[in-house]
């Protein structure tokens, strides 16, 4: 969003409903998933389908992914991936941001990596993958990460939000607008689901979702 005049609740919200409307879903490059039988620390999950209380006629899925665009005069052309899966084989919460790769290096036989900042939360941190020259050599490049880690909060992020609620603060709460055009963002991806024109595509668990 754009930096708010105050931080009072009217004028965040307006500010996030602001962007909200600008933002288009990508449902063609959308990825639904399930996960099928296979191991996260080694324990052994079974299949999704074969778990109590799941009926593998619903088609339900384990794992979302997909893409939106930001039309406004800041973000366009700025891709947004959004995911989120059970099962996988990691466990973390996270915003990722890649950098774009330098358009040439002369001194470099292949293309490195591009930067990476990773805000983690829960715990929240700070990490930056970046290269660097190599200590023994200034001409080859060396990946390097930054990182910093914050102490933990004393409530979690629900925690806090009820709090805030039960005193009456509705800062952190979001307004009808956002609820809606939140739906309206998401609402033709679940359709192209349902319709199943986009499949649904296996994943084992303990992996890091649909290859």
């Amino acid at each position: 969003m754009e930096p708010p005049q105050s931080l009072d609740a009217a004028t965040l919200q307006a500010r996030k409903s602001d962007v909200l409307r600008a933002v288009q879903a990508d449902v063609a490059t959308s990825v639904r998933g399930r996960y099928t039988a296979g191991a996260i620390e080694g324990r052994e999950l079974p299949d999704y389908v074969s778990e109590d209380g799941v009926d593998p006629a619903r088609g339900t899925e384990t794992y979302a992914e997909f893409t939106v665009t930001v039309e406004n005069w800041r973000w366009s052309g700025v891709p947004f991936r959004l995911r989120t899966g059970k099962a996988l084989g990691t466990r973390r919460k996270e915003i990722v941001v890649r950098f774009k790769p330098v358009p040439h290096l002369a001194f470099a036989d292949e293309q490195p990596e591009p930067d990476v900042l990773r805000l983690q939360l829960s715990p929240d941190g700070i990490a930056l993958e970046i290269n660097l020259n190599g200590a023994g050599d200034p001409f080859d490049l060396e990946r390097e990460v930054l990182q910093t880690t914050s102490p933990p909060q004393d409530l979690p992020a629900y925690g806090l939000l009820l709090k805030e609620m039960l005193s009456g603060d509705p800062t952190l709460s979001i307004s009808d607008v956002e609820a809606e055009q939140g739906w309206r963002i998401v609402q033709p991806v679940l359709d192209a689901w349902a319709a199943d024109d986009i499949p649904l595509v296996d994943y084992p668990a303990g992996s890091d979702g649909p290859a």
